[in-house]
């Protein structure tokens, strides 16, 4: 239990923000020196102080050998993983619950005159410690009520595609997207033009890719704002000069946007958890958008029966990260090979692999189509956009340009 302590208090050495944001307080501790500890920590962010080992020594100078000597601080620091605090945050308050009741129970069974009614008043006052959630529809009611005399603010996240905006109204904070296609079709060009749209437009979108490295989705940025042909960005110094001077021009405008690319490997929901709040924190004030290549490569390493049960506690997790950090959430979806079977090889629904929780999660499903990939008589230049499932809205498809070569893509029109 003492150890799960340390843990919570190795994350907030690490990051001082979690202080602000915890559901934790000083009594739900069980051991009294990582009391002292957590209450000096509190005491340093309410003055808007850094929590390290310095101000911790410094702030308990008098208690330094009631903690276990200035070694216990130090050791702090390499307990605890960020990426895991919200878990260890439910652990420990389920741990006070569990002790909490257990007292609770004890001092009843000692009383001569039990009263069963106040028993269950105390527990029931216990299982609203730390998550509970009080909604008040009379206040969101209130905030509705003028809003036919408002004129509508366009909420939703520019794609970059302006047809498909018609269609979608852009991507919707709280909303959990997929967007699957068949290998070749154009997944990570159409994941990159949401994201420099969403860059162009001061949204702050933030790209986890489970199989590309940063380098390797920076070239294609550079070759699509470049207009240089992809294959070529690989040996740039081999480009002629004029293509050297478009890639210097491409670099300079991707540094002016804000956009962050997280390539690490065996991502968890966890990892992308801590990454959002984090950007959130550092670029406060500003819509984060968030991109995932792709969802069956994120790490899941629960107990599952099945990849069904895998992916479809993944699914779910997009979703309430969506609406616990009021963001877009995109994931990129791999589609089973029975698209290659058919006659007319657009995707549906039922092709997405374990789709029926994915189907469920989802606000919006769309699918990327080329014809041209399978018919090469016709256009080279065109991309289908096909929005299977939008729970606010219509269906359909859209027509987009999409230069392979370069990765640009925008209205046909």
């Amino acid at each position: 239990m003492s150890y799960l302590e340390k843990e919570i208090l190795g994350c907030f050495l690490k990051d001082n923000t979690l202080l602000k944001e915890t559901v934790i307080n000083k009594s739900h501790f069980a051991e009294e020196q990582n009391k002292i500890v957590y209450e000096s920590m509190m005491k340093l962010a309410q003055d808007n102080k850094a929590v390290d080992q310095v101000t911790l020594l410094s702030t308990n100078y008098d208690y330094i050998q009631q903690l276990g000597g200035p070694d216990f601080i130090t050791k702090l620091e390499m307990t605890g993983d960020v990426e895991h605090f919200e878990s260890y945050e439910r652990e420990f308050i389920d741990q006070f619950k569990q002790r909490e009741s257990e007292r609770i129970i004890k001092s009843w069974l000692s009383k001569s005159d039990k009263d069963n009614q106040e028993l269950i008043s105390e527990l029931q006052q216990l299982d609203d410690v730390g998550f509970s959630d009080e909604p008040d529809k009379n206040e969101t009611l209130k905030d509705m009520h003028d809003e036919p005399y408002h004129e509508k603010k366009e909420t939703g996240t520019p794609s970059g595609l302006s047809d498909l905006d018609s269609l979608t109204g852009g991507f919707q904070n709280q909303n959990s997207y997929v967007m699957g296609a068949r290998p070749s079709m154009g997944k990570t060009a159409t994941m990159l033009k949401f994201a420099l749209s969403a860059a162009q437009n001061d949204k702050v979108p933030l790209m986890f890719s489970l199989e590309m490295s940063e380098k390797s989705l920076l070239r294609r940025l550079i070759a699509t704002v470049g207009n240089i042909n992809l294959f070529l960005t690989k040996n740039p110094n081999k480009l002629i000069e004029s293509k050297k001077e478009q890639w210097k021009k491409a670099v300079n405008a991707l540094y002016t946007l804000d956009f962050e690319i997280y390539d690490k490997p065996m991502q968890t929901i966890q990892y992308i958890r801590s990454k959002i709040r984090k950007a959130k924190k550092k670029h406060e004030g500003k819509q984060i958008i968030v991109l995932i290549d792709y969802m069956t490569l994120i790490n899941n390493a629960g107990t599952f029966h099945s990849d069904h049960a895998k992916v479809s506690d993944i699914s779910a997790r997009l979703k309430a990260m969506a609406k616990e950090y009021d963001c877009p959430v995109i994931t990129l979806a791999q589609l089973s090979r029975g698209v290659e079977s058919r006659q007319d090889k657009r995707p549906m629904l039922s092709d997405i692999r374990e789709s029926g929780s994915i189907e469920q999660d989802a606000d919006m499903v769309m699918f990327l189509y080329r014809d041209s990939y399978y018919n090469q008589e016709n256009p080279d230049d065109e991309l289908e956009v096909i929005v299977a499932k939008h729970r606010d809205g219509p269906t359909g498809s859209v027509k987009v340009y999409y230069n392979k070569a370069t990765g640009k893509m925008g209205d046909l029109h």
